[in-house]
């Protein structure tokens, strides 16, 4: 009988080895991610009363990053809740997948920055290998820094930080946030992106914006646009979607979800596990672009999540917070646990843009009066990379404000 079990071994290490490509591996780091974002978004929603906005693939990056280093009931867990792959050659996969979907993309019309280290307490041993197969990933970076010195650790990340973000992102921790630490997680992220169709200055005016039952609950500056758009009605999601593409349209897309009359963004994302960014493109395809009147509000939204440790252990990542229970023997011989996870995330979104050789479309008459897309009620965003089909940004707008 044992023999049996060796010979039945030996077979299925070729077979999963031939199995593991990037086409049977994508679309399992799609769910993957997505999932994952979901579940997070979800939480963040609820805390943030739909106003928000974040980004799941970087969390998703870093936690499978320092699963390198894990092992026992913390494995299992980072496994289970980021679908994680059981053979390490799929993981290779998706790292290689998340570390493109975080690259800066060649288009100069979307700007993508993001930064993410693993900061260490110099007191720590942290073996070398660990530290190689980080760097061999490259989906984030770690470095060794000084907590016993907090204000000059503090303005070395805060520093970090800057850099990455073009100074948009100037202070994600404060002395005080490094106190009793020895492993922090640091994620920033900014993201400025110049639409394909452009809204004309000139066409935007203040508007009142509306609570999911009518009732008006502010003002927005409203932008306005007659131009060629995807456009669907997803009844499984109970939502209205449009796509706008950034730059030349390759890369990145913000999809808007309008909820139906009386849907809430809570309602939408809900029911969003429901569906996959593949399915919501063969759906907004279908139909090829129509005219639209689109009118959607300007608006900047940032999110200090400095509860994200909270929410990671509310989604079962609960032993690599904990210090009697986390094991990360591949990382160091000490005893660790993750002390913190902090994400901010900023973006704007306005008339500007940079117009493609297909915006002359947005010149076409229709021969019937066109789509009506208004948002001018709480909606949920998505920015994706439309390669990947993943999304690298959600958020929630449901704080009417003018800017």
């Amino acid at each position: 009988m044992a023999r049996v079990t060796l010979l039945l071994v030996a077979a299925l290490i070729p077979l999963i080895n031939a199995q593991c490509n990037f086409k049977t591996a994508k679309p399992l780091f799609k769910r993957s991610v997505y999932d994952f974002t979901l579940n997070l978004v979800k939480r963040i929603n609820l805390e943030t009363e739909s106003h928000f906005i974040a980004s799941g693939l970087s969390p998703w990056t870093l936690i499978s990053a320092i699963s390198l280093g894990a092992s026992e009931q913390t494995l299992t867990e980072i496994q289970q809740v980021l679908q994680l792959h059981p053979h390490r050659c799929f993981n290779t996969l998706y790292f290689k997948l998340a570390r493109h979907a975080s690259s800066k993309p060649r288009d100069a019309a979307s700007m993508l920055e993001r930064s993410a280290t693993i900061f260490f307490d110099g007191s720590l041993y942290i073996k070398q290998r660990f530290l190689d197969e980080v760097a061999s990933i490259g989906m984030c970076d770690a470095r060794i820094v000084s907590f016993n010195d907090p204000v000059f650790t503090a303005a070395t990340i805060n520093g970090h930080v800057s850099r990455f973000t073009h100074e948009a992102i100037d202070e994600i921790v404060t002395p005080s946030d490094l106190e009793n630490m020895v492993v922090v997680m640091i994620d920033a992220l900014y993201f400025k992106g110049a639409w394909k169709v452009t809204f004309p200055y000139d066409d935007t005016e203040t508007s009142a914006f509306y609570d999911s039952r009518g009732q008006q609950i502010g003002d927005v500056n409203l932008m306005y646009v007659n131009g060629r758009f995807h456009v669907t009605y997803m009844s499984i999601i109970q939502s209205k979607i449009i796509e706008l593409p950034y730059g030349d349209g390759s890369r990145y897309s913000m999809l808007i979800f309008l909820p139906f009359d009386n849907v809430t963004v809570s309602t939408v994302l809900h029911a969003m596990n429901r569906v996959s960014i593949t399915s919501i493109f063969s759906a907004l395809n279908a139909n090829g672009e129509e005219t639209v009147d689109l009118q959607l509000p300007r608006f900047k939204v940032s999110s200090d999540i400095n509860n994200l440790k909270e929410l990671l252990m509310d989604m079962g990542l609960q032993s690599l917070f904990e210090s009697e229970s986390a094991a990360f023997p591949g990382i160091s011989d000490y005893q660790l646990s993750l002390s913190n996870f902090i994400q901010k995330a900023d973006i704007e979104v306005t008339e500007d843009g940079t117009v493609a050789s297909a915006a002359t479309a947005a010149l076409f008459e229709a021969r019937m009066l066109p789509e009506q897309f208004v948002v001018n009620k709480p909606f949920l965003f998505m920015i994706v990379d439309r390669f990947l089909e993943i999304p690298i940004f959600t958020g929630a707008y449901s704080k009417p404000s003018i800017f």
